[in-house]
């Protein structure tokens, strides 16, 4: 016996072909959706230990980063908005840009044209303008507020000019400890230069960023990128607690190998 409930056609036994068309036409919109972003990540899959040797401060070789960096071009092609890909492949080309400062590599290839990637100043620029997008679309965050920031001292703009990205970074992130170490190493590096408020957050978040020891390495090298007074400001804030000034002298002899 054939229970009504069970049959899909209608009373008159017909199919309904407006549910079912309905039905594909959504499956299909969805899958339509879904592919830039799957497409997208497929193309990321040879970043991935660059990304993760960038988190971490490892050393990349040149050709893994040369790599990761052409991996996010295919990725941007199609999700050219996503500000964490634009994001990612500005800390790539700013890896790389220092590797072409060291190598002073930018002589043109035999059809007259100078490789990109080996470009520093061109590195530095492209840098720079996935930054702008990457904040422009996402302006909540702000690691990216910082590395915008970054980046564009990088790239010689102007103290006064990165100032407002910077006070962003602080806005948008004030207890993200990836975005407030940045801060902090920029600080220090343009201590002199450095409006006072942006020396007090830097020495305010000093004690904080020092009690995750997984940082500890990453303020070394901000220390030693440092002038003489942001040094000395840095060790008497440091000081206030009994243990961490000696500690830090231990991992500071370390790093230079003393």
């Amino acid at each position: 016996m054939r229970m009504g409930g069970d049959d899909i056609r209608g009373p008159r036994g017909e199919r309904p072909w407006g549910a079912i068309l309905a039905a594909l036409l959504l499956g299909a919109l969805l899958a339509g959706l879904s592919l830039p972003r799957i497409g997208a990540h497929a193309s990321l899959v040879p970043a991935a230990a660059a990304v993760a040797a960038l988190d971490s401060g490892a050393a990349i070789e040149p050709a893994a980063l040369q790599a990761a960096y052409a991996a996010h071009d295919a990725a941007l092609a199609w999700q050219a908005d996503d500000p964490q890909l634009r994001r990612d492949r500005a800390r790539i080309a700013r890896r790389l840009s220092a590797l072409a400062d060291a190598n002073e590599n930018t002589d043109p290839a035999e059809d007259g044209r100078v490789d990109v990637l080996s470009d520093a100043t061109a590195l530095r620029e492209a840098a720079l303008a996935d930054l702008r997008l990457a904040a422009a679309a996402a302006p909540g965050d702000g690691l990216t507020w910082a590395l915008l920031a970054d980046a564009g001292l990088n790239a010689g703009v102007s103290l006064e000019d990165v100032l407002p990205a910077l006070r962003l970074a602080r806005l948008t992130a004030p207890r993200r400890a990836s975005a407030l170490l940045l801060q902090h190493r920029i600080v220090m590096r343009h201590w002199t230069a450095m409006p006072d408020e942006m020396r007090a957050h830097a020495l305010a978040d000093l004690p904080a960023l020092w009690r995750r020891g997984q940082l500890r390495g990453f303020l070394v090298a901000s220390y030693l990128d440092a002038g003489f007074a942001a040094r000395a400001a840095f060790r008497e804030r440091l000081s206030e607690d009994p243990r961490a000034l000696p500690q830090f002298d231990r991992l500071l002899s370390a790093a230079l190998g003393t």
